[in-house]
């Protein structure tokens, strides 16, 4: 149990960003001015649980700030045990990613992750016109055209891909650069369904990852996300399921959506 505790947060976090944004749509231009999925002041705040078992949270927040003679979206995603877990185990993992207002690339992503006595900061600096990162901890490295981090990906989804008309099993590639590593991952459409939230039944968009078979999970369904049919595309719940109990990263909260008239309606607590 103490093992999964420390591992439970960090996992989803990595999970929650791996959602579709492909290489070839980032070149598009058609709606480089068009913003309709989020804005500054957007706050998210998920459970994370372990069976029915509350392990952690994971608060996401989106500035708007100035750097240089420009302003670039500022999001960070912070990922931290609660109760009982974290009298167990601890994690505190912080990522956090500057990107582009126009076009949603990134120009620099930090990873600060404290997980007991793991410590790891580094920042790595995105240089789109090369196809190249710079990380502090490795240096040069080149990577696929527009490549992400984990958070920029997850924001450039929402803005520019979801709100096309997918088939069913419809495939996306993913190019990301986490830890030290450029990712190249596979999604598939499975269908769009209402789901059951704390919010009510929400019509939403179901993703699966296309597995490998050296991959952790054996099943296709063992992993999916659930994102609202609406204009904000905001992720209610990801789901991934273990050898004795499923995890859960389920939205509690959200402030500042930007299309009020979206399907989630604000509750109080």
């Amino acid at each position: 149990m103490r093992l999964y505790a420390l591992k439970i947060a960090a996992m989803l976090i990595n999970i929650a960003a791996f959602f579709p944004v492909s290489a070839q749509d980032s070149t598009s231009t058609s709606k480089i001015n068009i913003n309709t999925a989020f804005e500054p002041g957007e706050e998210l705040i998920y459970d994370l649980k372990y069976g029915i078992v509350k392990g952690g949270e994971l608060k996401i927040n989106v500035r708007l700030e100035p750097v240089g003679y420009d302003y670039m979206f500022h999001v960070k995603a912070r990922c931290y045990t609660t109760g009982m877990i974290s009298k167990m185990a601890t994690v505190n993992d912080i990522y956090e990613s500057y990107f582009d207002i126009v076009n949603g690339l990134p120009m620099k992503a930090i990873r600060n992750v404290t997980e007991n006595n793991y410590k790891r900061y580094n920042e790595d600096l995105f240089f789109q016109d090369s196809s190249v990162v710079y990380s502090m901890k490795s240096g040069r490295h080149e990577v696929a055209y527009h490549t992400h981090d984990i958070i920029s990906a997850f924001f450039y989804a929402r803005r520019f891909i979801f709100d096309k008309r997918y088939e069913k099993n419809e495939m996306m590639g993913l190019d990301t650069w986490f830890n030290e590593k450029l990712y190249h991952i596979k999604l598939k459409y499975k269908n769009t369904e209402k789901f059951k939230t704390k919010f009510g039944k929400i019509e939403c968009l179901h993703f699966v990852p296309v597995l490998e078979d050296k991959s952790t999970f054996k099943k296709e369904d063992d992993l999916g996300a659930w994102f609202t049919n609406d204009g904000n595309f905001v992720p209610v719940e990801i789901r991934v399921k273990m050898p004795f109990a499923d995890i859960h990263c389920i939205l509690r909260s959200f402030k500042n959506l930007k299309n009020k008239d979206g399907l989630l309606k604000e509750i109080p607590e």
